[in-house]
């Protein structure tokens, strides 16, 4: 059975953190994100480079000592303060203002959404693939039948109900078919080194997806459901997936010297040029995705993927 330790660190590292530093009483993250530019013009939102987000957790158990005030007081930047008991009113005003608090019921929720995310809808076992979904790898031709496909949902409505009931005490689910532009890219990065595989472009909000996961298609969904049509043109679609390519596969370079007696880090990113990158565009596909309202918030969950994509 796993100790505490090991699910927390499970947990981060399911929430896209990648642990730098481990030890008694407290634990270093860190995840890195692109970082964008609103504009308010119709230009092309462009990202521009990386930010690497660093998180102290401060694990005090079930009593917060003296040393787990003072670790607090020494992070820097974002801090989490985990705890398993509740705390009193005296020990909640001695912890900093900008602290956050995982207590007893943000860790069960957060366990909790964990395990049954990779139980429930994926599996767990070793050596098992998913308890859901095709078990050899699909492709589909969408130039045919218009362009358009639909992925085939892995998860049925009993699946989504449950989960919308455990996590937002869901009410009111509705389907919604979400389009998607499909390319197909080959990419040569700076290093050399060839990459390829397929991008799924959110025509709606613009987010790229590279999903791995082979999917099934089909041509109709037979349960009732709202279809959404794309409100960013293809053009533009085109842009946007050329520099988020561009954007997963910038490269890393840091060089180190020393000068007089000091070490000099000089850390650079290399992006491939358009010129290295071939894109084709396959077509729309269509994404089944529940919104679920509830009386605890909002969760919508992707049916082809049989994961959650999005918590309010």
């Amino acid at each position: 059975m796993k100790d505490f330790y090991e699910l927390l660190i499970e947990c981060l590292e399911y929430e896209g953190y990648e642990p730098v530093e481990s030890q008694e009483g407290k634990i270093i993250v860190e995840k890195e994100t692109d970082c964008e530019i609103d504009s308010e013009s119709e230009e092309l939102v462009e990202i521009q480079e990386k930010v690497v987000e660093r998180v102290t957790l401060v694990v005090a158990g079930a009593v917060v000592h003296e040393d787990d005030l003072l670790a607090l007081e020494e992070s820097e930047g974002r801090t989490i303060l985990v705890v398993t008991e509740n705390m009193s009113q005296d020990i909640l005003s001695s912890i900093p203002a900008d602290v956050e608090i995982w207590g007893r019921e943000e860790l069960i929720e957060k366990f909790g959404k964990m395990t049954l995310e990779k139980s429930f809808l994926e599996g767990v076992a070793e050596g098992e693939e998913g308890i859901k979904g095709p078990h050899e790898k699909f492709d589909f031709d969408i130039e045919h039948a218009e362009g358009e496909r639909i992925l085939a949902p892995i998860i049925d409505f009993e699946d989504v109900s449950e989960l919308g009931e455990k996590m937002v005490k869901g009410f009111k689910y509705t389907l919604e078919l979400v389009p998607h532009y499909l390319y197909d890219y080959k990419v040569k990065k700076y290093s050399g080194e060839i990459r390829q595989g397929k991008l799924y472009l959110n025509s709606i909000s613009g987010k790229p997806n590279f999903w791995d996961k082979p999917f099934e298609s089909m041509d109709k969904m037979k349960r009732s459901h709202v279809k959404l049509e794309p409100n960013i043109p293809q053009k533009k679609g085109g842009e946007r997936a050329l520099n988020a390519i561009m954007n997963r596969f910038t490269e890393k370079k840091e060089k180190r010297w020393d000068e007089n007696g000091t070490t000099i880090v000089e850390k650079k990113h290399e992006k491939p040029s358009k010129d290295d990158i071939d894109l084709k565009k396959r077509g729309v596909v269509y994404v089944p995705m529940w919104a679920v309202e509830g009386t605890d918030g909002i969760v919508v969950i992707n049916a082809a993927r049989g994961k959650v994509e999005r918590e309010l």
